[in-house]
């Protein structure tokens, strides 16, 4: 309860409400490193945001949230694919794959020195790999979906060691934790589409939601308990937490590749691959606000920072990260 505690209370002194003005592009960010960013990841508690970069070098980029400059690089070997943290413990970890030698590394990144600590070694496949990955820092477990052999591996954050696999489905894509409720939840990349629900201390089955086109990606958030899937038929998937039930259907652009929740202000954001822009979700209503346009050939990861409100945007096809800001 102790961890609990910490954990929550560290959320709750970041979220507060804010109106909901129109976002606008504060800035872009060149990384200085070539190839495209496949993920993003902000600690509130640091103010810095973490770019895992597809270059063929392996390298995360960091950036400092404050004056939006980057303020170093992290080699890890190979070129990362997921990126997440955990605010409690101060640790970014990263997904590596290898199809060369059908095998993949979580890289466990110390926050407070921006270097390696260790890899963990995870016997993927060759063909799609580690595609998602989740932290709970209230638990302090680590979660990354691995979609050759149709299962999540869960990774103990104290000792950086795994402490189970669960069968799930054919390629699970996304995953995502609500750590108030302690539930996790993986989607599919199959046709059609579903989202399997999690009990995060059993790792039991408690539902299977279907949904009717293939979805990829997925975030919560534990203040409305609504869970966020992006279909890539171009929509928005809502669902109730409570309940394991599709609550909303909300209209994006095209090929919605990532989505994230400001927690300030309950605002969800969806990176539109194809049409080139984000889309801005009322969290509270489900309505869209407004669909920015934003100057990447490709948006793809998106991520809020909520130590300032600021959400950043990646680009697939080049090193550049747009940063919004409310107006």
């Amino acid at each position: 309860m102790k961890k609990a505690a910490f954990c929550l209370a560290s959320l709750s002194l970041l979220t507060f409400s804010l109106s909901l003005r129109a976002d606008s592009v504060l800035t872009t960010i060149s990384l200085g490193v070539g190839g495209g960013g496949d993920a993003v990841a902000a600690n509130p508690l640091t103010n810095k945001v973490y770019v895992a970069v597809d270059n063929n070098t392996g390298q995360v980029v960091v950036i400092n949230g404050k004056t939006q400059q980057v303020t170093g690089t992290i080699d890890i070997g190979r070129d990362p694919h997921s990126i997440a943290v955990n605010v409690k413990t101060n640790r970014i970890y990263a997904t590596v794959c290898s199809f060369n030698t059908a095998s993949c590394d979580i890289a466990v990144i110390d926050g407070s020195t921006d270097s390696l600590i260790t890899t963990i070694p995870i016997a993927s496949g060759s063909s799609i790999g580690l595609q998602g990955l989740a932290v709970n820092p209230v638990t302090n477990l680590i979660y990354a979906s691995d979609a050759d052999n149709g299962q999540y591996i869960v990774i103990d954050g104290k000792t950086n060691t795994i402490v189970t696999m669960v069968p799930v489905f054919t390629q699970p894509a996304g995953i995502a934790v609500n750590a108030k409720t302690n539930r996790l939840y993986v989607v599919g990349g199959g046709f059609p589409g579903e989202v399997l629900v999690f009990d995060g201390g059993t790792n039991a089955l408690l539902a299977t939601i279907p949904e009717d086109f293939g979805v990829e990606n997925v975030a919560t958030n534990f203040r409305l308990n609504t869970v966020y899937v992006n279909q890539t038929s171009g929509s928005l998937i809502v669902i109730n937490g409570a309940t394991n039930q599709n609550t909303a259907q909300v209209p994006a652009g095209q090929f919605p590749d990532n989505v994230d929740v400001n927690l300030l202000n309950n605002k969800v954001y969806v990176t539109n691959g194809q049409s080139q822009s984000v889309t801005i979700i009322d969290g509270n209503t489900n309505q869209v606000l407004q669909t920015l346009p934003v100057l990447l050939s490709f948006p793809s990861a998106v991520a809020v920072n909520l130590a300032t409100g600021l959400t950043y945007v990646t680009d697939f096809g080049s090193d550049k990260v747009v940063v919004l800001q409310p107006k």
